[in-house]
């Protein structure tokens, strides 16, 4: 079983040094894989064709595995033309917010899309934008809410050795990102949904909220914060 696990791993490491994703066609060869485990291996030449051959298709099924991965979360992309224009959506927030310097960033659930002909990817990464003249936000994990948000495709710089956003999103299958409108329709609609992933997440965010009561400003705040639940800010 480690031996697999271990070239399963190799084949998803093998597929993310490829320039493009292959044709998923040739995954047809997996299915020769039950014939292989039915091989003799009485003598040491017999078992070790017998690993060489089920090493090989293992490699291949994790291989085939995250090009299918990268292809489904590659589809649920965001139009071109529907970027940067108001759109109105409802859905969950979908991990604990974070405080940037200006508003809050999270992780959104997109539920169903009200501006017609528009398609949204099913996770977005949101910001708000706090200002003097209207009220803040206060989203917090596992609410369903409804937004007016602008979106874009998520983009990262071409530096090779800088922070590659466009590889960090696509992991999190982060299909777009984008801002809340503040002068939209933006209003919270239940106060948690009941979901596992979802209650999860609140109660991690109320630990996070009483780390930041008592301990303050404090300089370890942050690394007890991580520690205890994996606090792990999102880029701004």
């Amino acid at each position: 079983m480690v031996s697999i696990s271990i070239f399963f791993a190799l084949g998803v490491w093998l597929l993310q040094q490829q320039a493009a994703l292959p044709d998923l066609r040739w995954a047809w060869l997996l299915a020769s894989f039950p014939v292989f485990l039915l091989l003799p291996r009485r003598s040491l030449w017999q078992r070790i064709s017998r690993f060489t051959l089920i090493a090989a298709l293992t490699c291949m099924a994790g291989f085939f595995h995250a090009a299918w991965v990268a292809q489904h979360r590659l589809a649920d992309n965001l139009p071109a033309e529907l970027q940067g224009k108001d759109i109105e959506v409802t859905g969950v927030v979908a991990e604990m917010p974070r405080q940037q310097e200006r508003g809050l960033s999270f992780a959104f659930d997109v539920e169903c899309t009200h501006t017609p002909g528009a398609h949204v990817p099913r996770r977005v990464l949101l910001s708000t934008y706090n200002s003097e003249e209207e009220e803040a936000l206060a989203l917090h994990a596992g609410e369903r809410w409804q937004l007016t948000v602008r979106l874009k495709q998520p983009h990262g710089t071409s530096n090779p050795y800088g922070f590659d956003f466009e590889a960090w999103a696509l992991e999190r299958n982060l299909r777009a990102t984008g801002y809340v409108r503040s002068k939209g329709d933006n209003r919270r609609l239940e106060v948690q949904v009941m979901a596992p992933g979802y209650f999860i997440e609140g109660m991690r965010e109320s630990v996070r909220s009483r780390f930041q009561q008592t301990l303050g400003n404090a300089p370890y705040t942050g690394v007890l914060v991580a520690l205890a639940i994996g606090d792990q800010a999102l880029p701004s």
